[in-house]
C-alpha cells in the first residue's frame, strides 16, 4: 500500500512542477520579436487640425483568449519628427473608413485614442485587451512631401499575473501535496 501510494504521488509532484515551471518561462516571456513594415508618411503643410488621416485598411481582432496573456507592443516610427501614428477603436472606420489609398475624410480631432496619438512623444505602448482596434497615421504640421516612414514593432507575451499566481499557488499545493503522500512521516507533527 505505501509503495503504491508514493508511485501515485507522482502525479500530484509532477502537475505542480509543470505549473511552477510555466510560471517561470512567463517571466521570461513565451514569444517575442519583431516586426517591420512601411507606411506613407502623410503631409502636413496646414495646422493639424486640417490635415487627413490615413487608416488601416482591416481590423486587428483581439480575440476573448488574451485575457489569460499580457501582450504587449511597442511601435516606434523612423520618422517620428514628421509624421505619427495612433491607435483607435475599430468602430472610428465606421465614420472615417478608409479609401483605397487608406486616406480617411477625418483628422486627428476626430479620434479618441487609445494610445499614441499626434501629441505622443516617443515609442507608443500599448497592451493588447479583447476587442477590435484599427491604426491610424498622419503627419505633424509642415511636414509637406509623402515618403515611406518605416515602423518597427517589438511584441512580448506572458501570461496575465492573476493567471500566473493562480498557477504558482495550484503549483506550489500540488508539490507539497505530491510530497506529503511519499513521505507522509515529514509533515506529521510530533506529540
Amino acid at each position: 500500500m505505501s509503495v503504491m501510494v508514493r508511485v501515485f504521488s507522482v502525479l500530484p509532484f509532477a502537475t505542480g512542477s509543470i505549473c511552477l515551471l510555466l510560471v517561470l518561462v512567463s517571466m521570461f516571456g513565451f514569444a517575442s520579436g519583431t516586426i517591420d513594415d512601411e507606411i506613407p508618411a502623410i503631409p502636413c503643410p496646414t495646422p493639424q487640425e486640417g490635415c487627413p488621416t490615413g487608416m488601416s485598411q482591416s481590423d486587428l481582432g483581439v480575440p476573448s483568449a488574451f485575457l489569460l496573456l499580457d501582450v504587449k507592443l511597442e511601435i516606434q516610427i523612423e520618422m517620428d519628427d514628421q509624421s505619427w501614428i495612433g491607435v483607435v477603436d475599430s468602430r472610428y472606420a465606421d465614420s472615417c473608413p478608409p479609401g483605397d489609398s487608406g486616406l480617411t475624410n477625418c483628422t486627428a480631432s476626430d479620434y479618441e485614442f487609445l494610445a499614441g496619438g499626434p501629441d505622443h512623444d516617443g515609442p507608443i505602448h500599448l497592451s493588447l485587451e479583447p476587442g477590435s482596434l484599427r491604426f491610424v497615421t498622419g503627419g505633424d504640421q509642415g511636414s509637406t512631401q509623402l515618403q515611406d516612414n518605416a515602423i518597427e514593432t517589438d511584441w512580448s507575451v506572458h501570461l496575465a499575473t492573476w493567471v500566473e499566481v493562480l498557477l504558482a499557488v495550484g503549483g506550489m499545493t500540488l508539490c507539497l501535496s505530491g510530497v506529503h503522500m511519499a513521505f507522509p512521516g515529514l509533515t506529521k507533527r510530533k506529540e
